[in-house]
């Protein structure tokens, strides 16, 4: 194993500079970024987000730090907890192509929270961002995708999303080598998260929790609290305990040209990714064929590896189970016709008669040939009637990508509910001009 490999990338994210990064990178960090700003705010009034206020907002301490969407301040280390939580707490967020990790929430969770702490400009948060995203994506890549032969059971986000959180704030700090690899050590000490826990609250606290490690990791590194060199690489290290046989080249290979978060991804629908291109597919047969739920007497999905892993859950108990349940979004496409986050309200949704029974008709069939963005959906009618639809690439995927539009659709109807449509607009344009602000933390403080 490379011996260097926690320094190497300590140093490029302490030497890297915004005028460094191509144009194609930095609008993917600006898109990133929006994103998940409107993400947080969508998420910042769920009841998950308001029972971890109540139960830690005791504790926390005075800061500078915005809750978003909440109206009031915390520390730093709490409102990152907080506002990524918020971030992932509908499944809402973006994902990686490869790794299928979700890194934006708990970065920009801690890089907002650190430009409220130690302001910065625009610009700065920016490059902290897009470096903080860029090695989370590589490390879970180096973790689980082939040739790395790596656990599904790990969260790849929770024990990801801290190393992210951590260059972010340090870049943003100023660390030299040395201090963002004590940093990077650090933060990844405490990675945690395993998948036993989707279909729960923990689904979303995981990432929320790699947001505040990686933060507190930087204010440990700066304050001289001092870690092991070879956190990654070392023997017992991060690379050992998380992967069978890490990729490093995914991981430090090609270091400031090959760039991972040209691969990351919108979500169009608040579920799992790898059951958006199922939806697509319902919706296009719904709409074609101008079905009726009523006339169908059999859905036959084939699903891709990743769907039938995390996905296959027929008949959903609550919202979180939701999330991760084919059946659930199948019924939902058909029967409303829409995707949307009051279609997996608990009582309203979930706990509908009409789409709890609709899944019963709903059949999902594992197919090693359907890749990650696709889905083949085959209808019959009860007139033995069949329609089928493939979908090649999934609305969102790298291949269909999100416009901007599109971003600014989804980030309004999750940001006007609770700020207004002029405060939407207004905040909308601040953060697709991210660079030119002169204090960052005005992005923080606009969506409170």
């Amino acid at each position: 194993m490379h011996d260097a490999v926690t320094t190497e990338i300590a140093a490029y994210a302490a030497a890297a500079r915004l005028n460094d990064l191509p144009e194609l990178v930095k609008r993917e960090a600006r898109r990133s970024l929006f994103n998940i700003l409107g993400c947080t705010l969508g998420g910042a009034r769920h009841h998950g987000v308001i029972a971890a206020e109540a139960a830690l907002g005791t504790f926390a301490g005075p800061g500078p730090a915005t809750l978003i969407g909440r109206g009031h301040k915390a520390d730093p280390l709490h409102a990152a907890l907080i506002n990524c939580l918020a971030s992932s707490v509908y499944s809402f967020d973006d994902t990686h192509e490869q790794a299928v990790v979700h890194p934006s929430g708990p970065v920009a969770s801690a890089a907002l929270a650190m430009a409220e702490t130690h302001p910065v400009s625009g610009a700065g948060l920016l490059l902290g961002f897009a470096l903080g995203v860029e090695v989370t994506c590589r490390l879970c890549k180096a973790l689980t995708v082939p040739p790395a032969k790596g656990s599904m059971a790990w969260s790849g986000t929770g024990i990801t999303g801290g190393i992210g959180a951590a260059i972010a704030a340090g870049r943003m700090l100023g660390f030299d080598t040395v201090t963002m690899r004590t940093a990077i050590g650090i933060a990844l000490s405490q990675a945690a998260g395993f998948r036993a826990m989707h279909g729960s609250l923990v689904t979303p606290l995981m990432p929320a929790q790699a947001a505040q490690t990686g933060l507190r990791a930087a204010f440990l590194a700066q304050a001289g609290f001092t870690a092991s060199p070879t956190a990654l690489e070392g023997r017992y290290g991060f690379l050992s305990v998380f992967s069978e046989t890490p990729d490093l080249d995914a991981l430090s290979g090609a270091l400031g040209s090959r760039w991972e978060i040209l691969r990351n991804t919108y979500k169009p629908y608040p579920c799992g990714i790898v059951i958006h291109p199922i939806i697509d597919a319902c919706l296009a047969l719904r709409t074609t064929h101008h079905l009726h739920a009523d006339d169908i007497k059999a859905v036959d999905i084939k699903a891709s590896p990743g769907a039938m892993a995390l996905c296959n859950n027929r008949n959903p108990k609550d919202e979180m189970q939701a999330h991760v349940s084919l059946h659930h979004w199948t019924a939902v496409a058909f029967i409303r016709g829409t995707a949307r986050i009051q279609d997996m309200d608990t009582e309203t949704a979930v706990r509908d008669p009409a789409l709890m029974a609709f899944q019963d008709r709903v059949n999902a069939e594992l197919d090693p040939s359907v890749a990650a963005d696709a889905a083949i959906v085959a209808v019959t009618l009860r007139d033995g009637t069949q329609c089928i639809c493939r979908i090649e690439h999934g609305i969102g995927s790298v291949s269909r990508p999100m416009s901007d539009a599109e971003l600014e659709v989804k980030f309004a109807g999750m940001a006007e509910p609770l700020i207004g449509a002029e405060r939407t607009r207004e905040l909308m344009r601040q953060a697709w001009a991210v660079e030119a602000l002169s204090d960052a933390g005005a992005l923080a403080r606009m969506a409170a």
